[in-house]
């Protein structure tokens, strides 16, 4: 089984040395564009959930939150619900960013893959998605 961690490992590594042209072109690092991701993804959330789900400290994040809002990407805004609580947001600019990196990066992971058969990236994908459902079920238990 440690084969599975070893090949998921390599697999991603070589993706992401693929598309690492296209993050150094936004002028954001890869920490910033996969924190970034999951704000635009999951909406406003505090900076403790985004540590919890990244493995980022608070700390590093608070840092960084700054450098984004800097340049416009974030802002932070008052929970509704507890005005104690500060949530990180996206901003237009942050939408359009992502927008514009995934269609690049979906160009160039198709041109990566496009010697490979269709059925067989459908299937992979289909049993990615089966493999992660099954540990979520088995790990949140």
């Amino acid at each position: 089984m440690f084969e599975l961690i070893e090949l998921l490992t390599q697999v991603n590594a070589r993706i992401l040395r693929a598309l690492s042209p296209l993050v150094k072109s936004s002028d954001i690092s890869v920490t910033e564009l996969i924190i970034l991701w999951k704000i635009n993804k999951n909406g406003p959330c505090k900076i403790t959930d985004l540590s919890l789900k990244t493995g980022v400290p608070a700390s590093t994040l608070t840092s960084l939150f700054d450098r984004l809002e800097t340049k416009d990407f974030l802002t932070r805004i008052h929970d509704k619900k507890d005005r104690r609580c500060i949530l990180i947001q996206g901003t237009p600019k942050l939408k359009d960013m992502i927008v514009s990196l995934v269609e690049k990066a979906d160009g160039e992971l198709t041109t990566l893959l496009d010697t490979l058969p269709p059925e067989f990236l459908k299937h992979f994908l289909e049993d990615l998605q089966t493999l992660q459902k099954h540990l979520i079920k088995e790990t949140d238990n």
